[in-house]
């Protein structure tokens, strides 16, 4: 129990210094920029059809591969100076185990991705708040959006999947959306961090988690393809529903996060613990 607290200590610790960090702050500046500017068709044909919309936009966020790009990119800059070392964390390495220090890195990669998925999430009701009254189910607007072709014709950003609407509940794709989501960007933080302190360089991480991220939007017409592309699961409407697609099923995305989850996460305790603590402070 002693080792769990030690551990979320050292997250938290982390997410402390996002307050003079303005790199967090621009990001997060620039995160809500990509929501209003791939959103604001939706309000826009919401007013035009003189009703609101209901608030799960989320879902279809990203659903294009060029979009989704643009909302992963704000994570690596975020994970980039992984394994995220300073003279405070050199401290609380000295004061704890090497075990519980690693364990609490990891755990801020997570808790990273948890709160900028959250905050994206949310930021698709806030700056639109004026168009949206809740409902409990899909709403009009979006199923008008997904069902005719209006958004071919207007041209909007974000793509109103009928897929999607047809075999999730509002209340499913927005939790699965998150979690797949979450699960993505933890990933990739591990990468980052494992490339960076296995090979002492803080440019390895971000060149293969770039690759991933590329390669989502190369193999997005392939479904066999959607199998070996982890950054391709965030958005549902690459994953299969009762066995209709050739997508891989969520099952198997969940089955395929944990495995990667599991061995990162040794990769970088057993790292940590091989790591000279010299070697770590000449990196401050």
């Amino acid at each position: 129990m002693k080792s769990v607290k030690i551990s979320l200590i050292v997250a938290m610790q982390n997410i402390r210094k996002w307050r003079t960090n303005y790199r967090i702050w621009i990001l997060l500046i620039l995160t809500m920029i990509f929501v209003q500017c791939y959103t604001k068709e939706i309000s826009t044909q919401a007013m035009l059809m003189e009703m609101n919309t209901s608030p799960w936009l989320f879902p279809f966020l990203y659903t294009d591969r060029y979009i989704r790009i643009l909302f992963m990119l704000p994570l690596l800059f975020i994970y980039c100076d992984a394994p995220f070392i300073d003279k405070n964390q050199i401290y609380l390495l000295l004061r704890c185990r090497r075990k519980s220090w690693g364990t609490g890195q990891i755990i801020y990669l997570f808790m990273t991705s948890a709160i900028y998925f959250s905050f994206v999430a949310a930021m698709t009701v806030v700056l639109n708040i004026r168009y949206i009254d809740y409902m409990n189910d899909w709403g009009k607007v979006l199923g008008t959006l997904a069902f005719s072709n209006i958004a071919l014709v207007k041209g909007t950003a974000v793509t109103i999947s009928t897929y999607i609407l047809t075999y999730f509940t509002p209340a499913q794709a927005m939790f699965f959306t998150w979690l797949l989501s979450v699960l993505c960007g933890g990933v990739l933080g591990l990468i980052i961090y494992a490339c960076n302190i296995l090979s002492k360089t803080k440019g390895t991480g971000i060149a293969a988690t770039g690759f991933l991220i590329i390669l989502s939007a190369a193999v997005a017409g392939n479904e066999r393809a959607q199998w070996f592309s982890p950054v391709s699961w965030t958005t549902l409407n690459k994953l299969d529903v009762g066995e209709l697609t050739h997508y891989p099923t969520i099952t198997y995305v969940l089955a395929a996060y944990t495995a990667m989850i599991i061995i990162l996460s040794i990769c970088i305790i057993k790292a940590i613990g091989k790591k000279d603590l010299g070697v770590m402070v000449q990196e401050v």
